[in-house]
């Protein structure tokens, strides 16, 4: 059995390969975005690999050095697209491997992620990690009765256990 879940993160890709989506609650829509079991120390032990991203939803990408990079299932592991400002948790060393596209600010969104380059980036997920270690989401869904409507509040590992980020 060891050996069979062995080979089945053998065959991932990118990101995959060491985060995963965690799904707990009877709706699937809580859950951690947080490593694998699998995932070697010596990438759990990098300090400025992984960084928690917050980004419009509109865009489905960030911007680095005024180039766009998409956010894919190779580089990054998103939180829900039900809301404006999405997050997600990015592997830095795959984002650089992706295509660069060319950007224009006429087309940027209300939370459009922009840095200055990559090494900005790599500040940020040092930071991050200082903070608690290797970063993660925890996405929580709220339902409320009276309005029938579910929101979701995120609280990223970095951030105190009395500032999570929510968004309805």
């Amino acid at each position: 059995m060891a050996q069979q879940t062995k080979n089945q993160t053998n065959k991932l890709q990118g990101i995959q390969r060491y985060y995963q989506r965690t799904i707990q609650g009877e709706y699937a829509n809580t859950y951690y975005i947080e490593p694998r079991e699998t995932c070697p120390l010596y990438i759990l032990n990098s300090d400025d690999r992984f960084v928690v991203i917050a980004f419009d939803r509109d865009d489905n990408y960030i911007v680095v050095n005024n180039k766009r990079y998409y956010l894919n299932k190779y580089n990054s592991i998103k939180a829900t697209d039900k809301i404006s400002q999405r997050v997600a948790v990015v592997d830095l060393d795959e984002l650089q491997k992706s295509k660069a596209y060319p950007y224009s600010s006429k087309f940027s969104h209300r939370y459009t992620s922009s840095f200055k380059s990559f090494d900005e980036l790599k500040r940020l997920a040092m930071k991050q990690y200082e903070r608690n270690g290797i970063p993660y989401v925890k996405q929580l869904a709220q339902y409320n009765e009276k309005t029938a409507k579910c929101s979701y509040i995120y609280e990223p590992s970095f951030a105190n256990a009395t500032d999570p980020v929510s968004a309805a």
